[in-house]
């Protein structure tokens, strides 16, 4: 009625009376329509409706209801009404006028047959959403219809959304609705989402139900999985129950279970993704596991999902399992990241961290002679796996798989120590040398009290330098701190000899009383901060040392003015400042397994954002490292000593101790005794330790940044690769060893003046790349007539690149085509902003005639290499 008084409005022109055929009885009272009256009249008669003429006012409309027929009311009446005819009822005639801007009905909705009595009679208050065809389509209205009675908004409606709403607040009101009403969205919701959404929507018709749909969405999941498999009888009588209990035993086919379970799987997934703001998905998971164990007797069914947690605990101890047996890790880990809970905060470091220690693990282990190799190795390597070992010693809640991470850790910690007594074996015999020309010649440490002058100097040219002692600094947490620096916007730098950070060795003992003041003033020495304050004055004059107090910002600053000032001051060479986070913790806090970034050593990112305004370099560095309190065995405490060492005088050396003696050890007796073992403390417990002779306490990273757009460098640095050791992205690959080296005794005299030294920037051999096979599928490929067209279609930007594309050929056909860009990177020489040029100068020769043969995986880090389209496009065999 409404809907036709609104048409007679709008189009009725000069004439205000409807006459509908209809039964003349209306109990509705007076319509008010945009504003106007409308008045609805019985008409039983000619006379009354003659009746109902006279008294209409100038502003009112009349409707007529009357059944009488045509003949009985003659012209006088139906000359002043809407078309000069009788109106027959036509819902369908109403709909277009639900829906703004329709002018007609579409014919799929129009074999709805209940539709029009559905749409008219639950019309919201605001009204049906606007047709944007002119013909309103089922689409549009059944949706808007659905999505109503679901109390959810009509946009993008789908199978996956409909599970969603059934399953978290409108399964009250899709209860409520009348069930004739129900069974015809069903069928039509079937139709059109398929038949997750009819499934959703035919289990939570019941009322009182108290089963999500999800839940049995999920349970449906590992009752009918992909592959299928075979199917125990514990699972087949799981299915029977769950068809018969929660389906009304209608029968479910394989590919009707999968879609219903795959809808299910992409509802949670997607709920997942936004964080689960209202805390909904908790109550889905707990059902499908009950469901699951209690209600079908199936409890192992949870074990084999993909988005419950006992599915996640099966596919960890599943990996402890290969991790035990050292074989199988990789694919258990893959199982493991292809799981719901990996992808929630944190919970894939644990397991990727193991994986990598088990690839670490199957490395060949190569041989050092000196102690600077020692040293450089624990930065290239071992910093990575002491960082890995920090987030696996707290790894699982799972007492099985914890115990599996125990064991791998104990292998790592028994490898680990291996290569501290080998370097402390060699500690005493190893002396710190003044220039890096003569570590990269003979392989001696650089000392603490020579970065000064190997490092800071050098750069000290290019725009000034700041110098950031992050006190207590080890490698591992170097790991972590030097990709966040990397991300604001500074490019790390490298010798281009070597293309590795550099690392220096700690004063010894390794304290901060001698180490720190050692690298201030450039000389072994103990001292205070104001001994280091006027050290680096001598070194570099109008230099300036700012400490902890001096830090302090006022209300409102980020930085202290006094450090903004001086970083910003072109007459000051150095700017040193010291920063006690990682120290202080050690001594306080459990720092095991703790990420280290640039919000929890303030002010390093103002510092950083400072300098680079001012142009500086950063020279990013530590006094020494530290071990972490790991149930570390406790020794008698001695006078004079601290926790990792004792004077010398106080006894003999003793199993996991090393004494140490010359112009390095800064105290009075010139000699000390210091522990190697990372197991062992003198005295009580803390957090942490340093002074020993543990390779993770002397390694000392020096790290060299410059702001991105800088134009000029020291002579012989280059921008820093990837610095990741390979196994750290990628699995370990079976190479034949080369044959091992004759270690050669190390003398303390200089070279002889004919012999041909490497300086700082030369490269020493130790990473050129392996000779390569004559009849190899990489040099078949190179020596093809295709590859040197491709070189020549690919013009300037390829010249040169011919040992790039070798490299990055190499080392994805080593890989079976599949590595990460950091890896091939690194083994390239790649820096981090030239990586995306350089892999686009490779594909492009590569890629012939527009063929993926070199791609990016979906992950957009990993490089796939298609080795068949290689042969095929190539021409080679």
């Amino acid at each position: 009625m409404r809907s036709r008084a609104t048409e007679l409005i709008a189009k009725g022109g000069e004439s205000r009376v409807l006459v509908m055929r209809a039964q003349p009885r209306w109990h509705g009272g007076k319509l008010t329509i945009d504003g106007r009256g409308v008045r609805v009249v019985e008409g039983i008669s000619q006379l009354a409706i003659l009746d109902a003429y006279a008294s209409q006012t100038d502003d009112e409309y009349l409707v007529v209801l009357t059944d009488r027929p045509r003949t009985d009311l003659g012209d006088t009446v139906l000359s002043r009404a809407y078309r000069q005819q009788i109106e027959d009822p036509d819902e369908w005639g109403s709909v277009p006028a639900l829906f703004g801007g329709a002018r007609e009905v579409s014919r799929e909705l129009r074999r709805l047959e209940w539709a029009a009595t559905a749409l008219l009679d639950h019309e919201p208050a605001g009204g049906w959403a606007p047709s944007t065809d002119i013909a309103v389509t089922a689409e549009h209205a059944i949706g808007g219809l659905l999505a109503h009675m679901l109390e959810i908004d009509s946009g993008d409606l789908d199978g996956v959304i409909i599970l969603s709403a059934l399953s978290h607040g409108s399964r009250a009101s899709w209860s409520a609705v009348d069930p004739k009403l129900q069974d015809h969205l069903i069928e039509w919701a079937e139709g059109e989402y398929g038949t997750a959404a009819g499934f959703a929507l035919r289990t939570a018709a019941a009322p009182g139900g108290l089963v999500k749909p999800l839940a049995l969405g999920l349970a449906i999941d590992v009752l009918w999985p992909h592959p299928a498999g075979e199917l125990t009888e514990e699972q087949v009588a799981a299915r029977t129950r769950l068809l018969e209990r929660y389906v009304g035993g209608r029968s479910i086919t394989p590919i009707q279970a999968r879609q219903i379970a795959n809808a299910s799987v992409s509802a949670v997934l997607r709920l997942s993704r936004e964080g689960d703001p209202e805390g909904r998905m908790g109550v889905v998971l707990d059902q499908a596991e009950a469901l699951l164990r209690d209600n079908l007797g199936w409890p192992a069914g949870a074990e084999r999902s993909a988005i419950l947690r006992p599915g996640f605990t099966a596919r960890l101890r599943a990996l402890g399992q290969a991790l035990d047996v050292g074989a199988g890790s990789e694919e258990a880990l893959a199982a493991v990241l292809d799981h719901r809970e990996a992808t929630l905060d944190g919970y894939d470091l644990a397991p990727r961290m193991a994986v990598r220690l088990a690839r670490w693990l199957a490395t060949n282990e190569q041989e050092v002679y000196t102690f600077g190799g020692d040293l450089q190795r624990q930065l290239d390597d071992g910093a990575w796996v002491d960082a890995a070992l920090g987030v696996l010693w707290s790894g699982s809640t799972d007492a099985e798989v914890g115990a599996a991470y125990g064991r791998l850790i104990e292998r790592v910690r028994a490898r680990r120590r291996t290569r501290d007594e080998a370097a402390a074996s060699r500690l005493g015999d190893s002396p710190a040398e003044s220039s890096l020309a003569e570590l990269l010649a003979e392989g001696p440490a650089l000392g603490i009290e020579n970065v000064l002058r190997a490092v800071v100097d050098p750069w000290r040219s290019h725009g000034g330098v700041l110098l950031v002692v992050l006190d207590g600094m080890s490698g591992a947490v170097a790991v972590d701190l030097a990709t966040e620096v990397g991300r604001s916007g500074l490019v790390e730098w490298v010798p281009a000899a070597t293309k590795r950070r550099l690392a220096a060795a700690a004063a010894l003992p390794s304290m901060t009383g001698i180490s720190r003041t050692s690298l201030l003033c450039g000389e072994i020495r103990g001292g205070n901060s104001t001994t280091e304050k006027s050290g680096l004055a001598v070194a570099f004059p109008r230099a300036r040392v700012f400490h902890k107090g001096e830090l302090r910002a006022t209300g409102g600053a980020q930085l202290a003015e006094i450090v903004a000032a001086a970083i910003a001051d072109p007459a000051v060479p150095v700017v040193g400042v010291v920063i006690n986070a990682i120290d202080d913790a050690t001594h306080k806090t459990d720092t095991a397994g703790r990420p280290w970034a640039l919000g929890d050593l303030e002010p390093l990112r103002a510092l950083l954002n400072a300098a680079s305004i001012a142009g500086r370099a950063v020279v990013l560095t530590s006094d020494h490292g530290h071990v972490v309190e790991r149930r570390t065995e406790m020794l008698s405490s001695v006078a004079g000593g601290d926790a990792r060492w004792r004077p010398a005088n106080s006894g003999a050396v003793k199993d996991g101790e090393v004494l140490v003696s010359g112009h390095r050890v800064a105290l009075d007796a010139g000699e000390a005794v210091l522990l190697w073992r990372d197991d062992a403390r003198y005295g009580p417990a803390r957090a942490g330790y340093h002074g020993g002779a543990s390779l993770a306490e002397l390694t000392v990273p020096v790290l060299v940044y410059q702001r991105s757009l800088a134009q000029s460098a020291p002579d012989g640095w280059e921008e820093a690769p990837p610095q990741a050791p390979a196994w750290w992205n990628d699995p370990v690959i079976e190479t034949t060893p080369a044959p091992p080296a004759v270690p050669v005794r190390k003398t303390r005299k200089k070279p002889a003046a004919e012999k041909a030294v490497p300086t700082l920037f030369e490269s020493d051999g130790l990473h050129a790349p392996a000779a390569a096979k004559s009849d190899d599928l990489v040099t078949r490929v190179l020596g093809s007539s295709v590859y040197s067209e491709q070189m020549g279609l690919a013009g300037r930007a390829a010249t040169g690149a011919g040992s790039l594309v070798e490299v990055v050929l190499r080392m994805l056909v080593d890989r079976g085509g599949r590595a990460h860009q950091d890896t091939v990177a690194s083994a390239a020489g790649l820096s981090y902003a030239g990586i995306g040029q350089g892999l686009a100068v490779v594909k492009r020769v590569l890629n012939v005639e527009g063929y993926d043969i070199l791609s990016y995986d979906t992950d957009g880090e990993t490089l796939r290499l298609d080795i068949d389209l290689l042969k095929d496009q190539f021409g080679v065999v």
